[in-house]
């Protein structure tokens, strides 16, 4: 199982997106800007 599936079907589903295209460079600027600027603080000292 893939960590975080509940059941096989949402294993298959997961393990099919390793079959999409990567992410533009523009959006992972936006993800890591969004991460840095509200996400960060409330998680990076979890572990």
């Amino acid at each position: 199982m893939i960590p975080g599936a509940r059941n096989p079907e949402q294993a298959r589903a997961n393990a099919a997106a390793a079959q999409l295209p990567p992410l533009p460079q523009d959006t992972l600027a936006a993800i890591r800007d969004l991460y840095e600027k509200r996400i960060r603080e409330q998680v990076e000292h979890r572990w």
